[in-house]
C-alpha cells in the first residue's frame, strides 16, 4: 500500500514523493473505503502541488501532508456500519470517485452517496478519468449559453481554444450534440492534424502556423461570434479576444499555457470573462450535478474514444507519469495505477 504526498509546495518532481501507506483508519458514519485502481493526472493537480494561481488559493497541506488527486476508479473494500444493505454499493462493487481528496493512494475513504457504480461494459483506464472532464466541459457550456444574447441562440459559431485537449474534445462532442458550431484551435500542427482526422468536417487550425490568425479570420467569415472557450490563457486569450462580436464572451476552463493574460483589451470591447471550474460545479443545484454526472456514465458507456489514455504508469515511477502528463501536445490522459 502506498501514497504519493507533498509537505510543501513547488515543482512537483521535486516536492512530491512516494510513501507507504499506513493502516487504515476506522470509518466513519456513512463512508466507504476504496482500493484504487487507476486515478488520473490532471493539470489542476499540479497546480494544486505548485500553489500555481490558476488553481485558487493554495490548498492546505496538514500535518503529515497532503495527497493530491480528487478522482479515480476502485474497488469497495470496507463500508461503515450502518449502510442500507439495499444501497447500490456495496463491499466489491467496482466504483468511480469524485471530489475524494487524496486519490493518488492505494485506497481512499469516500462518502457512499458519492461513489458512483460503474457498469461492466466501462473499462477502468475510462471510469478513472470521466467525471472531473466532463462535468468541466458541462459547466463551460452552460456558461457560454448563458452568456449568448437572447436573440443570437440559433445558428450559433463558437471558437474553441486547447480543443485536443481532454476537456476540449468532450466539449466539442457536447457543442456538436446541441448544434452549435465550433472552430477548433491547437497549439501544434501535430494536434490540429490529429483533430482533423476525428473531426472531418469542422475547421481546425494550430496557432503555431504564424498564419493562424489568418485562418480563422477565414474561418469566421461574416458570422457574429458571441463565445470563446478557452484552456489556455497567456497571449492567445486576448488573441481569440479580437474575434469575437462587441459584448461577447470567453468562457475560461483552464491556464495549459502557464502565462499570464493581458487583459487591456477586453474593456473596449465591453467583452466579459467568466472563469469555470470545478469548484464551483458543487454549487451547482442537486439535479444538474446529478444530470452531469448521468451525462459522465453515458459518454464514458458510448463513447469511450473521448477518454484516451496516454499511458498508463504504476505508482513506483510517479516522477515518469509527471514529465509525461507535462507534455505539450500530448494527447490523451495520464494515469496512475496503484
Amino acid at each position: 500500500m502506498q501514497r504519493i504526498v507533498h509537505t510543501g509546495h513547488g515543482e512537483p518532481a521535486k516536492v512530491l514523493r512516494l510513501e507507504a501507506l499506513s493502516d487504515a483508519s476506522p470509518l466513519a458514519g456513512g463512508m466507504a473505503r476504496v482500493r484504487v485502481s487507476a486515478t488520473p493526472v490532471h493539470p489542476g493537480d499540479l497546480l494544486g502541488v505548485s500553489a500555481s494561481p490558476a488553481f485558487g488559493a493554495p490548498p492546505v497541506i496538514p500535518r503529515g501532508g497532503r495527497v493530491p488527486g480528487v478522482e479515480g476508479v476502485g474497488v469497495v473494500e470496507a463500508l461503515a456500519a450502518g449502510i442500507d444493505p439495499s444501497h447500490p454499493v456495496q463491499v466489491g462493487s467496482r466504483v468511480a470517485f469524485l471530489s475524494a481528496n487524496g486519490a493518488w493512494s492505494s485506497r481512499i475513504a469516500a462518502p457512499v452517496q458519492s461513489l458512483i457504480p460503474v457498469p461492466d461494459e466501462v473499462g477502468d483506464e475510462v471510469a478513472a478519468q470521466m467525471s472531473i472532464n466532463t462535468l468541466t466541459a458541462r459547466l463551460a457550456m452552460r456558461a457560454g449559453h448563458n452568456a449568448l444574447p437572447e436573440d443570437k441562440r440559433t445558428d450559433v459559431t463558437v471558437i474553441q481554444t486547447a480543443a485536443n485537449s481532454a476537456v476540449g474534445k468532450l466539449l466539442t462532442h457536447l457543442l456538436i450534440e446541441v448544434g452549435v458550431n465550433p472552430i477548433l484551435l491547437a497549439g501544434s500542427a501535430a494536434s490540429a492534424q490529429a483533430l482533423k482526422a476525428a473531426r472531418p468536417n469542422l475547421p481546425v487550425i494550430a496557432t503555431e502556423n504564424p498564419g493562424w490568425k489568418g485562418e480563422l479570420r477565414d474561418a469566421v467569415a461574416k458570422k457574429s461570434v458571441y463565445v470563446a472557450f478557452d484552456g489556455v490563457g497567456g497571449s492567445l486569450l486576448p488573441d481569440v479576444a479580437g474575434f469575437l462580436a462587441r459584448g461577447g464572451a470567453i468562457i475560461s476552463y483552464g491556464s495549459l499555457g502557464g502565462a499570464q493574460t493581458d487583459i487591456r483589451s477586453i474593456a473596449p470591447q465591453a467583452l466579459t470573462i467568466k472563469g469555470v471550474s470545478l469548484f464551483s460545479w458543487q454549487f451547482e443545484p442537486a439535479a444538474v450535478r446529478n444530470a452531469d454526472l448521468a451525462k459522465a456514465l453515458e459518454l464514458a458507456h458510448n463513447f469511450p474514444s473521448l477518454f484516451p489514455v496516454a499511458e498508463r504508469y504504476p505508482a513506483a515511477d510517479y516522477l515518469a507519469a509527471l514529465e509525461h502528463a507535462g507534455r505539450r501536445g500530448k494527447t490523451g490522459t495520464v494515469l496512475l495505477a496503484f
